[in-house]
């Protein structure tokens, strides 16, 4: 404006103030300001990318993330990806929008430490900047036994005649056997699979088609929506984070999360929040470390922790504790699907968690009104007619 502002001078107040206001909307439009970043931030971030290398890629992949690369791109801040596949980054929380920086070489976790001090110091707009760890589904799990199709011997459980509403699970995990037998009657909302990022969710892991297989049986007419966030080779925060926020846009109603991380994540702490917000009921494992250490996202408040009980509801060994665990279910030798239309035990919270996530979809099912996360956590809580007697997790509702 300073290059018009000797003509603005010659004319009449009202016609200046008029022409004045055309000139800037025009030369905004040739000089964007930036919306998400200062221009020094911008500065800042160019170098950081070019100095450590790093590329950026949008975590979430949606439209609200486009106007954020967008930016970056117009101020050459986004150096050319190669080949960096698999090489674990850093995550970056914004207000709404997550970034994954990946370097081109290999870096151990102390040199990206290191590195994600050094852009929060030159970016403010970062809020945080995070190792994207790896992602644990948490042994011990055991394939003892394979059976052909005859599924299952136990007693099925039966759901109140007075279900008015549909409610749905997501399960975000290693994918899942669609085809399996146990889903023939299931109802299944398409998933998303962040590794390959497509809706193809095969599962070559055994975990998630255990897990829903858990959900299906014991909760009749809910419905499975699958997320994959791991496949043979591992998995990782960023796609935890991809597979939370798209269940949140799709409204699911349960989240079961029968994984997790080693050390607290800002980001997932935010989406957890978001989805407590939401009215999305996360359960999630507390994990298999026989520790009091926090698993997450079990470890946040807004989430229902799961340890797990023997046939005797006594603690099992592998099972964390703490008084940030909520309720225990069964978790041992535990029978369910497994891709192939096979089935096998397995041991372990992940397990407890899908008993414990079914007992949730079982009371929003059978509920006219809308349930808050503290009215099913007590619900959970009443209708368990055991507790842990002894031990770590002594008085630690058992869930049926």
């Amino acid at each position: 404006m300073l290059k018009y502002s000797k003509i603005l001078s010659y004319l009449p107040v009202t016609l200046a103030v008029g022409l004045a206001l055309v000139l800037t909307l025009v030369d905004s439009q040739i000089h964007p300001q930036n919306e998400l970043f200062q221009t020094d931030s911008l500065k800042a971030l160019r170098t950081l990318n070019y100095q450590y290398q790093m590329s950026v890629e949008d975590i979430l992949n949606d439209e609200s993330s486009s106007p954020l690369i967008s930016e970056l791109y117009k101020a050459d801040a986004l150096i050319p990806s190669q080949n960096t596949k698999d090489n674990k980054g850093l995550v970056v929380s914004l207000e709404d929008q997550f970034l994954l920086l990946k370097p081109q070489d290999p870096l151990s976790d102390e040199e990206l430490t290191t590195i994600a001090d050094a852009y929060e110091r030159g970016v403010p707009e970062f809020m945080n900047v995070e190792l994207d760890q790896d992602v644990s589904l948490e042994g011990p799990t055991y394939d003892l036994t394979l059976y052909p199709p005859a599924y299952p011997e136990d007693k099925p459980v039966e759901l109140s005649s007075e279900s008015v509403h549909e409610v749905v699970v997501a399960v975000i995990d290693s994918g899942m056997d669609e085809g399996h037998e146990i889903f023939e009657d299931v109802p299944l909302e398409t998933g998303w699979n962040t590794i390959t990022e497509n809706s193809t969710i095969l599962d070559d892991v055994g975990h998630g088609t255990h897990i829903a297989g858990i959900i299906a049986s014991n909760a009749p007419g809910v419905t499975i929506a699958p997320y994959k966030i791991v496949d043979s080779k591992g998995g990782k925060l960023s796609n935890v984070l991809e597979a939370f926020s798209k269940a949140i846009e799709d409204d699911v109603d349960v989240v079961n999360a029968s994984f997790g991380l080693g050390t607290a994540s800002y980001a997932l702490e935010t989406l957890v929040e978001k989805a407590y917000d939401q009215g999305i009921i996360v359960v999630a494992a507390a994990g298999n470390s026989g520790k009091d250490t926090a698993f997450y996202p079990a470890g946040y408040a807004q989430t229902i922790a799961v340890g797990s009980v023997d046939a005797g509801g006594h603690k099992l060994t592998s099972s964390n504790y703490g008084s940030w665990v909520d309720v225990a279910a069964y978790g041992y030798r535990v029978k369910s699907s497994i891709p192939d239309n096979k089935y096998g035990y397995k041991t372990g919270t992940s397990q407890s968690t899908a008993f414990v996530s079914a007992a949730v979809a079982r009371i929003l099912m059978s509920n006219t009104e809308d349930l808050s996360f503290a009215e099913v956590l007590s619900a959970l809580e009443e209708g368990s007619t055991e507790s842990i007697q002894d031990g770590e997790l002594a008085g630690t509702p058992i869930v049926q």
